[in-house]
């Protein structure tokens, strides 16, 4: 991929951090590998500058959840389209969240830190029985 615009300089710095670029067809089997994991769905960062933020700002959330044994893959824009479709996924950029395997939830669009912080919790805190089924 060329890095003549500003998704291309984006994938390239994603790359350089070691994360797997992923297309939708593969995303079932590397769930199941990988068990713990986000995938980064992304825009236009002509269309969204602040896009190009969203890497760094996840790579420091999930540092706050150490329990789980990240792994991070991340879609070009045609697969973040795809992958977005089969999730409902109407805002970009967004990051699917798994643990254990399974989606846990979906973060989408730009948030300021505290906010990320809040609205990550809920999706990797172990879940609390209800009442009922005790």
């Amino acid at each position: 991929m060329l890095n003549d615009n500003p998704f291309s300089a984006l994938w390239q710095r994603m790359l350089a951090r070691g994360w797997q670029p992923l297309n939708a067809s593969e995303l079932d089997t590397w769930i199941e590998r990988v068990s713990d994991g986000v995938v980064l769905l992304s825009s236009d960062p002509r269309r969204t500058p602040e896009v190009s933020d969203n890497p760094v700002m996840m790579a420091e959330l999930l540092r706050e959840f150490p329990l789980f044994d990240w792994h991070i893959a991340m879609a070009d824009l045609e697969q973040s389209e795809a992958i977005g479709d089969r999730f409902g996924v109407f805002r970009f950029p967004a990051t699917l969240v798994f643990t254990r395997g399974e989606l846990r939830g979906i973060l989408s669009g730009i948030h300021p830190w505290a906010d990320l912080l809040s609205m990550m919790r809920p999706l990797v805190e172990e879940r609390v029985p209800a009442e009922s089924e005790k």
